[in-house]
């Protein structure tokens, strides 16, 4: 273990000692200072000669210069850090990066306050941007390449496409028999050809989550249509009244439509398990389990449209996680195999009225757990994947 020291008047950090000292991917050296602030300093695991780990989170900055992205979360990173074995994270944006070096900000876990610091290339990136267009710009694109070039981890490499993931997900006999049937909407026809074959069915956009722009549509036995949205509901005689509503969306963006899966209820309610997962070195895990219940007659779980967290029944934790447990493996193999490592992930599964599980999405930027003991054991399992991407683990 070694310590680094901020220096506030120059926002670099240096070094005490007078043995040299490298930190970051490229192994820099920090420079030398015999006056520094002891009141802001950092434990770094010692390797040799070089100290880490140093953690980029790549984040979205607004156009009034505000990160995005919950700050309590990137707080118990920072602090987790030093409650183990030591490091340092700092969020950026893209527009922080300054050739090889980047502009940070960082917690100072003892003052409790934000600061801005020049920072090497880290050892670990870890994806926190907000949007997917973001992620199309050319200068994501530079970013990955450097990063690919350097051999610095990067996760999670970029959001999912609904419909490209189904695609993916449906050619694993491990994870198929779990998928409800799912189909892109391409034009009138085809889309009622589907729904009279299912007679219910929900309608997604595929580029977006927590339940923005979902739909439900139902094709009652009188030949009579339910179009459902997260608070409202409207019944029409005809199809073209339906597709009038679904056509409007198409214009904006892609949609898929997924049958409708008759599940269990919990309290005369719809609900399903929203699962944290994570690579623990050798394969994915659950991180934890929560349940997420739709309101009366809602058509989503999502808390954003109307959804509320609701606790496991009581000993129903065990049997849970070791029931999903190789889905979830299985998930997350599937997922870095066709695009790039993923550090975590999670997925809504729902058990069926036919005993059968089912998994309608995997979402690659996790949102934060209402669930406290969730939150807790999610932020210590990224840290030890930290540790261990960076090369500063108890193994390395």
């Amino acid at each position: 273990m070694t310590v680094v020291y901020f220096d506030r008047s120059k926002k670099i950090f240096a070094r005490r000692q007078k043995t040299p000292l490298f930190w970051g991917k490229d192994k820099e050296l920090l420079p030398f200072s015999g006056q520094l602030n002891r009141e802001c300093s950092f434990r770094l695991v010692l390797k040799g000669e070089a100290a880490g780990p140093i953690i980029g989170i790549l984040a979205t900055k607004s156009q009034k210069g505000v990160i995005s992205g919950s700050r309590d979360f990137y707080i118990r990173i920072q602090q987790k850090l030093q409650e183990k074995a030591g490091g340092l994270s700092f969020l950026f944006s893209l527009e922080d990066i300054r050739g090889e070096t980047i502009n940070g900000l960082f917690w100072d876990t003892g003052n409790g306050k934000w600061l801005r610091a020049i920072f090497p290339l880290p050892d670990t990136v870890y994806n926190r941007i907000s949007s997917r267009e973001e992620e199309l710009a050319e200068s994501f694109l530079q970013f990955s390449a450097l990063l690919k070039q350097k051999g610095i981890p990067f996760f999670n490499p970029h959001f999912l496409n609904k419909y490209h993931l189904y695609e993916t997900l449906l050619q694993q006999p491990e994870i198929a028999p779990f998928l409800p049937e799912t189909v892109q909407v391409t034009d009138q026809n085809h889309f009622y050809c589907f729904l009279e074959q299912h007679r219910d069915v929900y309608v997604k956009p595929a580029a977006r989550s927590q339940g923005y722009g979902i739909r439900r549509v139902i094709q009652h036995e009188n030949g009579h249509f339910e179009y459902a949205c997260p608070y409202s509901s409207r019944k029409f005689t005809d199809f073209a009244a339906v597709w009038r509503g679904i056509g409007k969306l198409l214009e904006k963006e892609a949609y898929l439509a997924q049958k409708t899966v008759q599940t269990v209820p919990l309290e005369g309610k719809k609900y399903d398990y929203r699962v944290h997962a994570h690579f623990n070195g050798k394969q994915y895990e659950v991180t934890g389990v929560g349940i997420r219940l739709a309101r009366p007659g809602g058509i989503t779980t999502h808390t954003a449209k109307g959804g509320e967290a609701a606790p496991l029944p009581p000993g129903a934790n065990t049997s849970i996680v070791k029931e999903i447990t190789p889905l979830i493996a299985a998930c997350g193999t599937a997922l870095s195999k066709a695009y790039g490592f993923f550090g975590e992930f999670t997925a809504d599964i729902a058990p069926g009225l036919d005993g059968s599980l089912y998994l309608f999405e995997l979402n690659a930027k996790p949102m934060e757990f209402d669930e406290p003991e969730i939150e807790e054991k999610k932020t210590e399992k990224l840290v030890d994947l930290f540790y261990m991407l960076s090369g500063y683990g108890p193994d390395d």
